[in-house]
């Protein structure tokens, strides 16, 4: 079953209420109750025992009944009360009506406490094993009822949808400066570059900025481009040179494609590497301080009403990336 975010968005949407007067029957709950009851122990006088009441009552409760439905749901053979043919019909279909109410009840006070539900997960960016893998569909196993619905976007859609209540919270890669809502980190990933394989820098393990100065940078203009343009910017300046890059609209397996076929080189993270681009091949980077990293953040809405979050949340800030496991400090951090 295909899931679109625009299909996400109208669930949310309240639907066409109707007009309870219209289908009122001046039949009360308690009154289908009573006659189940009666039903079950075939008399008055243990019905009224079992549901601590008075016998009179509960006789008079059956006779109203009788009256609404204009027909005699009991009549008596021997010492018991049994149902007439309409009244078998009733109780039969009465008794389904009351047990689906109460498992509605009992899903709507389980979604309340946010032990059962859907929580809608914007990302961006490549699937593999590992960190985005697990939240995005490992199942919580103390909440197995609230279910991870994926939804990819692009970067620049992600606000958007996080501010329309389409997605309930977002995974990014970077400092989300665009999404003025709470954040917390995740993981870290090491940046990469990706070079032709014939290229004159890939026969070194290790490259550092100074080494791509001259180079062509290939940029998705479905990605962070303004943040990848941003560290190139912090990277160069100090070296007094400027930064050579395009921006395409493409995805990134087609920015891959296109290192592949010498039109210049991209900055990847460690996530890509389970991938194969024909023609490519991966070089660690180094920065001032040593291995450039970036940080996956999750952001998502303080006055979110999806009660599911909040355990999602407590799940995912306090995990182990090595082991799944739960550990304690998670900080949660306003964007700046």
């Amino acid at each position: 079953m295909e899931i679109l975010p625009e299909e996400i968005l109208i669930s949310r949407q309240d639907q066409h209420p109707i007009d309870p007067v219209r289908i009122r029957t001046g039949i009360d709950r308690i009154h289908l109750e009573t006659a189940l009851a009666v039903h079950l122990h075939g008399t008055f006088r243990r019905t009224a025992e079992s549901l601590n009441m008075k016998t009179a009552t509960v006789n008079r409760r059956i006779r109203d009944l009788e009256f609404q439905l204009g027909t005699r749901l009991f009549e008596r053979q021997k010492r018991r009360l049994v149902p007439t043919p309409s009244g078998l019909v009733f109780l039969r279909n009465g008794a389904k009506i009351l047990e689906s109410f109460h498992t509605l009840v009992e899903g709507v006070r389980r979604m309340a406490d946010g032990r059962v539900g859907q929580i809608v997960i914007g990302y961006h960016g490549a699937i593999v094993p590992g960190e985005l893998y697990a939240i995005l569909f490992d199942p919580d196993p103390n909440y197995p009822d609230i279910r991870h619905v994926p939804v990819e976007l692009t970067h620049d859609r992600m606000c958007e949808a996080l501010l329309g209540g389409a997605i309930d919270v977002a995974i990014v890669r970077g400092n989300p400066v665009t999404l003025a809502h709470r954040a917390a980190p995740l993981w870290n990933e090491r940046i990469l570059v990706i070079l032709p394989q014939d290229h004159l820098l890939a026969g070194r393990p290790l490259l550092q900025w100074p080494d791509l100065v001259n180079e062509t940078f290939l940029i998705s203009g479905y990605d962070p481009s303004e943040a990848i343009r941003k560290l190139l910017e912090e990277r160069f300046s100090p070296l007094g040179a400027t930064a050579n890059v395009e921006v395409h609209y493409i995805g990134a397996s087609a920015i891959m494609q296109m290192v592949g076929a010498r039109r210049g080189i991209c900055l990847c993270l460690d996530s890509m590497l389970s991938h194969n681009f024909t023609g490519t091949v991966f070089r660690e980077l180094s920065g001032p301080c040593g291995p450039e990293y970036v940080t996956s953040f999750a952001c998502w809405r303080e006055d979110s009403p999806n009660p599911a979050l909040k355990r999602f949340l407590r799940r995912v800030l306090h995990r182990d990336p090595a082991t799944g496991d739960a550990v304690d400090g998670a900080e949660i951090t306003e964007p700046c």
